[in-house]
């Protein structure tokens, strides 16, 4: 007998369903930054560089995968929340701050998430992956709805003339 994991259009109900069903209520966002330890618990966080091809050198997760921004996250206030968190989870920090291994230029900070969880920001920029890569070098992200941009090593965002991969609604998630 072969298991029929339903349609693709049905996943991602089930799965906006589900973050729907998760998201917290909404309260104003503080930011902090500096090297020390956001919590007594946990390990350091692991940020690294990555290559992608039409980007360039961008920051990645310990697994590889490009971390973005959402340009329109400014003065500290989160506007990923709730199901589109789950198209763009958050890099959540449990531990102490990466280390600065001298390839990335920035300064590593964290914000306070809606939900209560603290989110790692480089340079005040909150930081997301992209449910949709899977794989080192990949940015499927990169320009959806002009306000989600890979994060380059120096710490700035590549939304200043870098490749667009543009297109891909995601619900409105940059608004």
């Amino acid at each position: 007998m072969r298991l029929h994991h339903g349609t693709p259009r049905l996943r991602v109900a089930v799965i906006v369903l589900a973050a729907l069903l998760l998201a917290a209520c909404g309260r104003s966002s503080t930011t902090s930054s500096g090297g020390g330890s956001p919590s007594a618990s946990g390990t350091a966080l692991a940020i690294q560089t990555d290559s992608v091809s039409g980007i360039g050198v961008v920051l990645a997760n310990g697994d590889g995968l490009t971390l973005y921004h959402n340009t329109k996250e400014t003065g500290g206030k989160i506007v990923c929340t709730g199901s589109c968190a789950s198209f763009w989870p958050p890099v959540l920090v449990t531990g102490s701050l990466p280390q600065d291994t001298g390839m990335i230029k920035g300064t590593f900070g964290t914000i306070m998430r809606p939900d209560g969880s603290t989110q790692l920001t480089i340079n005040d920029m909150p930081l997301y992956t992209f449910a949709s890569d899977k794989a080192s070098g990949e940015a499927t992200g990169q320009g959806i709805q002009g306000v989600w941009f890979a994060v380059a090593a120096s710490g700035t965002s590549t939304s200043n003339g870098s490749a667009g991969g543009g297109g891909g609604g995601y619900g409105g998630y940059g608004s």
